[in-house]
């Protein structure tokens, strides 16, 4: 008897770097790129001492973009050492982000500043683990895309009118309660170890030679991506609910070949003419998706041939128009989108969102994880990363905690301070304020000294003070310890008692007098 419920292991090998939009970007007011890898940082954790805090909020308040760029920039290292999130960084990208973080790209003609937002679009991620992930709804989504081809090709492929597909978009994918798919269940993909990202350039490209070049008109974008070759990286468990129109693992896999391989090698033959990617790496791929119990699929923002209806005349993609002239509708897009590691290349690109997927595999998948084994890896090392940020982390905890304790001691000694001066008399607080007063100015030798001369005066003044005050003073000028009392204002009364200047002999007198009864 068939169960009701039936679930699977489905593995994920990324076999091109791979974007699932999420929304967010990384800006340089929360990443530093250093040594080719990205380091996302949250702004409010940065531990910055009460200067740096004041002159961020100075420049946030100014609306100074390049400003807080530079800011962010100069405090690489702390930004570093309280990063959460890493990510490789392609060698161009890298290079351009050091040449224009916190500098103006030019001018215009009215004087106006042109600066580089340096925004980078996030791949989704795990904000918890900090790590990437595929949605299971993406993942369903491009299966989906695979089924509704198969019912649309199965009416023998009229061209695509709006009721139709919105009819088999309601049969497939529509209301819950009735949707063909609602027995199909994928969870998201989540990474089974320290799945990799890296950040590329998206670049536009014609699918025909233009008369001067092959470049799209559309901007070169910066993606941040799941990096490829990374072995059954994801898993996720499909689960299939019994039903009369529930379909079986069988029929899902063919439905993903059926649609994807022909995508694909078509694909893989025009970019091969324009000689746009590697036909080494064509040939790899080829080899990988004709082994046995794998299915190929595509996910995330990868163009829109992969996304429609196959067949000639069959879809119809807006073409946007060029200078403002009305769009047109064709079955096929005029452009590609390619990963490449500067915004200058034209060769050695690579496709966006290729895997392969495997269900509850029983043994290694030998030839998949060799080559996987031969891609290139990070280039940083995140245990290193993470080892080294907390041990910069606990230095900088022990130097707030020293700067407190500090800080603390300082408040104490001064409320001490007070409390001292609360309980002296006229006479004492006098003492004292002299004291303050030369600790400010230049130590001289005591024949030349103003500080000597102001301290004789005082002894002088002092005779008519009562008992209590003039010892208290006599202490204050000692001139016989070293580095404290008198010592510590003037210079050159060492071994005070043998000295024989006149000043010094006089000084002595006066002070003995203070404490002669």
């Amino acid at each position: 008897m068939k169960k009701f419920m039936q679930n699977y292991n489905v593995y994920l090998t990324p076999l091109s770097p791979i974007h699932i939009g999420c929304g967010e970007d990384f800006e340089p007011t929360n990443y530093v790129i250093d040594n080719e890898t990205l380091f996302n940082f949250e702004p409010s954790h940065l531990m910055l001492n009460e200067r740096e805090k004041t002159d961020l909020l100075n420049t946030v308040n100014r609306l100074d973009l390049l400003a807080i760029q530079r800011f962010f920039l100069n405090h690489k290292d702390k930004a570093i050492a309280n990063s959460y999130y890493f990510a490789d960084v392609a060698e161009g990208l890298a290079q351009d982000y050091k040449n224009q973080v916190g500098k103006v790209s030019q001018r215009e003609s009215d004087g106006n500043k042109v600066i580089n937002k340096l925004s980078i679009e996030r791949t989704a991620f795990l904000p918890l683990q900090h790590l990437p992930y595929i949605p299971g709804s993406g993942f369903k989504g491009a299966l989906a895309t695979a089924l509704l081809d198969q019912a649309h090709q199965a009416k023998n492929n009229p061209k695509v009118n709006a009721k139709d597909h919105s009819h088999l978009l309601k049969e497939y994918i529509g209301e819950f309660e009735k949707s063909k798919l609602r027995h199909v269940k994928f969870s998201d993909f989540i990474p089974q170890s320290l799945a990799e990202s890296k950040v590329y350039y998206s670049l536009n490209f014609k699918k025909k030679l233009g008369k001067t070049d092959g470049k799209g008109r559309a901007m070169a974008l910066r993606r941040e991506c799941i990096s490829m070759g990374q072995y059954r990286a994801f898993q996720s468990e499909l689960t299939l609910t019994k039903s009369q129109n529930t379909f079986s693992l069988t029929e899902l896999i063919d439905a993903l070949k059926k649609f994807y391989l022909p995508v694909f090698k078509k694909e893989m033959e025009l970019l091969q003419t324009r000689n746009l990617v590697s036909v080494q790496y064509v040939k790899s791929l080829e080899k990988l998706i004709s082994l046995p119990k794998v299915a190929l699929i595509r996910l995330g923002k990868n163009g829109a041939d992969s996304k429609t209806y196959q067949g000639e005349n069959i879809a119809q993609i807006k073409i946007r128009g060029a200078n403002g002239t009305p769009p047109m509708f064709k079955d096929s897009s005029t452009t590609v989108w390619l990963a490449g590691t500067s915004s200058a290349q034209q060769t050695d690109l690579l496709p966006f969102g290729w895997a392969l997927i495997e269900v509850d595999p029983t043994t290694e998948n030998k030839a998949l994880k060799t080559w996987c084994e031969a891609q290139p890896k990070s280039k940083f090392d995140r245990s290193e990363i993470l080892a080294k940020r907390e041990a910069q982390k606990a230095e900088q905890a022990r130097l707030q905690a020293e700067a407190e304790a500090k800080r603390l001691a300082e408040q104490q000694a001064e409320k001490e301070k007070l409390a001292l001066l609360d309980s002296l008399s006229d006479n004492q607080r006098l003492v004292e304020a002299k004291l303050v007063e030369w600790n400010s100015q230049e130590r001289k030798p005591f024949t030349v000294s103003p500080i000597f001369s102001e301290a004789k005066k005082l002894l002088e003044d002092a005779q008519q003070w009562n008992k209590e005050d003039r010892h208290y003073l006599y202490e204050k000028l000692d001139p016989t310890k070293s580095n404290e009392g008198l010592q510590k204002y003037v210079d050159g009364l060492s071994g005070f008692s043998n000295l024989k200047a006149k000043s010094a002999v006089e000084f002595k007198k006066l002070r003995n007098k203070l404490v002669t009864e």
